[in-house]
């Protein structure tokens, strides 16, 4: 689809404010969607191409970002709008949604609908690098993260074409174990360059996340 956003001025950076007790949105406060626009899988990559010949040779990139955990489908579309504002991201900027089922308790839903969306994303890689761009970065927040890093796993053993457009990752705040993590790299071989972890231990969310799934660090 194709999603226009409205951005309130004079927020904090990385800030998505929203109305509170199901109020109205108001424009000069609130995050809103002001337009919205159901696309066939061609006329998505009519778009994309088009929107990538507007921008200067050098960046003509395609930025693809994977929500992470307890995401509902707005919020995703919302960080989405957030991070290529916030973050002056040149090229074109994308949001792939995977069926989280928004919900904090919903955990084990959540990681069994990440692997269930691999197909997904590698359709929607296939379809970007059919449209042309220079490169396609990959950037996935939390849960979002693992499944990147089982779709790069699929696609290089598989030797997927797409694997050869992708010229950046950036994890950030990656919800994945760390054995796992280790396994994957070695099934992938040559990682995307550059391949960025940004995390906290200070993050919450991967605090729960490794006492529900055991990890001791």
């Amino acid at each position: 689809g194709r999603y226009t956003v409205s951005i309130p001025s004079g927020r904090d950076l990385g800030e998505i404010p929203r109305p509170r007790d199901r109020r109205p949105a108001e424009p000069e406060r609130h995050f809103m969607l002001a337009d919205s626009q159901q696309l066939s899988a061609s006329a998505f990559q009519d778009a994309v191409r088009a929107n990538l010949a507007q921008q200067p040779p050098n960046e003509r990139e395609a930025v693809i970002f994977v929500h992470g955990f307890n995401t509902a489908f707005i919020e995703g579309v919302y960080r989405t709008a957030q991070l290529a504002n916030d973050l002056q991201i040149p090229g074109v900027m994308m949001h792939y949604s995977w069926p989280s089922l928004g919900a904090p308790l919903a955990y084990a839903h959540d990681r069994d609908s990440a692997l269930f969306a691999r197909d997904g994303l590698i359709e929607m890689l296939q379809q970007v690098r059919a449209a042309g761009p220079r490169r396609i970065i990959l950037m996935a927040h939390s849960m979002g993260s693992h499944l990147v890093m089982e779709t790069l796993r699929q696609l290089a053993i598989t030797n997927d074409p797409a694997m050869a457009s992708i010229g950046g990752v950036f994890l950030i705040s990656p919800d994945v174990d760390v054995q796992l993590f280790r396994q994957q790299v070695e099934s992938i071989g040559t990682l995307p360059e550059p391949f960025v972890i940004i995390t906290s231990q200070r993050d919450r969310v991967l605090t729960l996340s490794a006492r529900l799934t055991g990890q001791t660090s």
